[in-house]
């Protein structure tokens, strides 16, 4: 049995998707037989998914920071990619490319993991689509209109797929909804946090030197700055303490800039200007779990998510947090967060106002939280129980 999965994501700096292609795969490789193997398709060319291959995609994630020759050069090149992957027509050849290219590829295979939805082009071997959830219908807004059209006629291909593959009991239940898939065929595979991603501390007050904050003296957000996510709300929050309160605990957002217009008051540009709130960009996850560690509050704010993995990685390291009151994050964090109505200005400035009194007593609030559920292991064999099932399926056609 011969898996090819869809790599595009590992392109670094790994996002979510990314992140989940990674571990999952990592974690499936001791579980294979000796006639199973994992191929990777990048859209250009497939090749063996192996550790060799795995530590190269993380070699290139968490390269050392470069001198600043090569540090310019990089954001000339990063910010050309970013600027043409934003135009549609570009975006059209590129994924015509990779559809030629798969179907090119499809010899090579019996079995195609589309770990970004939906496979880069017309299948004709059995498929694994991966669903992690349906913000292009539920938020619209958050899409450009062309990528919303293209994922609802490819998902449409896939509604008699034996088996679907989501990441939250939550993004089940969308699918079935939205979809109108039956739930038997959806396969729940949680996410789960790295090994780096610990209460105890690894060299972190040198990590914390980096971003110039002290233990329990700032907040912390991580994400892609983009509608969904509601960076606006926090900052508006935050905006509103005294002063003197955000000299002494700055904002700490984590991630890229995102899309989409996320328009910012006077206030919350004035806290910007003077540093009190620092967007900081992509750090490496030994830095992000010293951030998480040491933080009075990790806030995750969005108003829409298939299941929220900077939530399992800050209460594995201990931290205090805050949440959104939307379902995926009550079925993650259970009694282990508190929670806001993600558009409540003022409660998300309660809570706030409310570790920063507390963060003398330590990082945690509320019973320690339950994450034997999110296992890597556990959900690699059950993604080769469907890569088999598949595979049986394929064999009595």
């Amino acid at each position: 049995m011969r898996v090819a999965i869809d790599t595009r994501s590992l392109r670094p700096p790994l996002t979510g998707i990314g992140h989940f292609v990674h571990r999952l795969t990592s974690a499936m490789l001791p579980l294979l037989a000796a006639d199973e193997q994992l191929l990777s398709f990048n859209g250009w060319r497939i090749e063996p998914l192996d550790r060799e291959f795995l530590a190269r995609a993380e070699m290139r994630n968490s390269s050392p920071e470069p001198q600043d020759s090569m540090r310019s050069f990089r954001h000339v090149a990063n910010s050309g990619y970013a600027f043409l992957r934003e135009k549609y027509a570009v975006r059209k050849a590129v994924r015509t490319l990779h559809a030629g290219f798969f179907r090119l590829a499809e010899p090579r295979f019996d079995i195609f993991h589309a770990a970004n939805y939906v496979p880069p082009g017309a299948p004709h071997k059995p498929v694994l689509p991966v669903i992690y959830d349906l913000s292009h219908l539920r938020f619209p807004q958050a899409h450009p209109m062309e990528r919303i059209e293209w994922l609802e006629k490819r998902l449409k291909s896939l509604a008699a797929a034996p088996c679907v593959q989501t990441i939250s009991q939550f993004s089940k239940s969308e699918i079935v909804n939205l979809l109108g898939i039956a739930a038997d065929r959806i396969t729940v595979t949680y996410p789960a946090p790295d090994v780096y991603f610990r209460p105890e501390p690894d060299a972190d007050d040198a990590r914390l030197a980096k971003f110039d904050v002290e233990p329990l003296q700032y907040l912390l957000g991580v994400g892609t700055r983009e509608p969904r996510k509601n960076f606006k709300t926090v900052a508006e929050a935050y905006a509103a303490l005294p002063a003197a309160t955000q000299a002494r605990h700055p904002l700490l957002w984590v991630g890229p800039s995102g899309w989409g217009d996320i328009a910012l008051s006077p206030a919350v540009e004035r806290a910007k200007h003077l540093g009190r709130i620092c967007l900081v960009g992509y750090v490496s996850d030994r830095d992000l779990a010293a951030l998480y560690r040491n933080t009075a509050l990790f806030v995750m704010p969005s108003v829409y998510e298939g299941f929220g993995m900077p939530v399992v990685e800050a209460m594995a390291c201990g931290a205090r947090v805050a949440l959104s009151r939307i379902p995926v994050f009550e079925e993650v964090a259970g009694g282990a967060a508190r929670y806001v109505d993600p558009m409540d200005v003022a409660g998300w400035r309660h809570a706030i106002v409310e570790a920063i009194d507390a963060a003398p007593q330590g990082p945690r609030r509320g019973p320690p939280p339950d994450l034997t559920r999110f296992s890597w292991p556990a959900s690699a064999a059950t993604t080769l129980d469907l890569y088999r099932r598949l595979a049986g399926i394929e064999r009595r056609r």
